[in-house]
């Protein structure tokens, strides 16, 4: 392979992400140097929304970003705004979110299930939830408001298949609106909205401001959930090819330094997105208080930023959002799924990258493991959904 087979397209760079603890991957390679080291001048350009990040790189204004899959799936297809060919070749990890709900909504729920919050049962929570409702509806009460951060995100698809699941109907019996995740907190505590389901640490925020309770983590509902990735339109990365697998080789390593360093992890994006050190430590450390003043929990895949094949851009993950966008009558139920995931999640050019062998042909990744379980002799994390039997 000659020099001008692997040269660079364009160094200068400038990425995208949002203030969350998700966004870390790009803030380690960059403040680590991995970066640097693949020949990479990036400029980080924090943003204050989800549809800013993607309407910036839509225009060229950012080279790429931190986004949410769904979204990526979603301005593919031409949902919610313009229609433009997007690709990722790198998910940032699993994990990250958690529905969070207001102190009032929490003694409701007391009434039904006094025991919901102490054992983050999916199951439970969906039962007190639903009887909550019914005695509002009787009542005459407004129905609840719960914010999520993108119409098209995990936060909002995986809300409303618990919702269901639990015989509550996203669309009648309760109000669903969308917020940017710095915001969640501010409009709890002005009783705007009564829940969010957000990423870290803005649900450690609302807890340590006393002005929430975390009903159910993302683990709580999905034990491997996907949700960032890096997002690029196609036509960015088929004309910059030697940048994009730069970009993922230094990801990568940032993934990797992630996983084994958690609390300098914590100090950083205390320092990058202004929030306490103490706010930004539960999710990244597996320490989570659900409800103010009471014990941490142990949740230690809170947030998986590599192992288990997290950042592996799984096929299966696409075919999963957009089956739930047909679901909900936002795309066509004559959509070829496959055909768009294919398009859109490049697990090619992750190997090419990092120069690892394909999987062999046939590997899928089943969402209906309950325990540990083994692939190429990787641990792989649980990946069934626990509100589902």
């Amino acid at each position: 392979m000659t020099d001008t087979d692997t040269q660079l397209e364009k160094s200068d760079l400038i990425l995208g992400y949002m203030p969350l603890s998700d966004s870390l991957p790009l803030l380690v390679a960059d403040t680590q140097g991995y970066f640097e080291a693949e020949g990479l001048n990036v400029e980080l350009q924090q943003e204050v929304s989800w549809a800013n990040i993607r309407d910036k790189v839509l225009v060229g204004h950012l080279d790429g970003a931190q986004m949410l899959a769904p979204m990526l799936l979603a301005t593919h297809l031409g949902l919610g705004g313009l229609k433009k060919a997007m690709m990722t070749p790198f998910a940032f990890g699993l994990n990250g979110n958690a529905f969070t709900i207001s102190r009032s909504l929490g003694k409701q729920l007391d009434a039904n299930s006094p025991e919901y919050v102490l054992a983050g049962d999916a199951v439970a929570a969906g039962k007190a939830l639903k009887q909550v409702i019914k005695t509002r509806r009787s009542c005459g009460d407004q129905p609840l408001v719960f914010a999520t951060v993108y119409p098209y995100s995990i936060h909002n698809l995986l809300l409303r298949d618990w919702l269901a699941a639990s015989g509550v109907d996203p669309d009648q019996d309760v109000t669903l609106v969308v917020l940017p995740p710095s915001q969640m907190v501010d409009h709890l505590s002005l009783s705007h909205i009564d829940g969010f389901c957000a990423g870290a640490p803005w649900n450690s925020v609302a807890i340590q401001k006393n002005v929430g309770e975390c009903l159910l983590t993302g683990p709580d509902l999905w034990r491997s959930a996907p949700d960032k990735v890096l997002g690029l339109t196609q036509e960015w990365a088929n004309a910059h090819p030697n940048t994009t697998l730069a970009l993922v080789r230094a990801l990568d390593k940032a993934t990797v330094w992630l996983d084994e360093n958690r609390n300098a992890a914590g100090t950083l994006l205390a320092e990058t997105i202004h929030v306490p050190l103490a706010a930004a430590l539960p999710a990244l450390v597996g320490e989570f208080v659900y409800r103010p003043g009471e014990a941490e929990q142990q949740q230690p895949d809170m947030l998986v930023f590599h192992r288990s094949f997290a950042n592996y851009p799984w096929q299966e993950h696409g075919g999963w959002f957009l089956k739930q966008m047909q679901r909900w009558g936002w795309v066509s139920s004559a959509l070829d799924c496959e055909e768009v995931v294919n398009q859109c999640f490049r697990t090619d050019l992750y190997h090419q990258a990092l120069q690892l062998p394909a999987l062999p042909d046939g590997t899928q990744l089943s969402l209906g493991h309950s325990e540990e379980w083994q692939l190429e002799g990787v641990v792989m994390a649980p990946t069934a959904f626990t509100y589902r039997h």
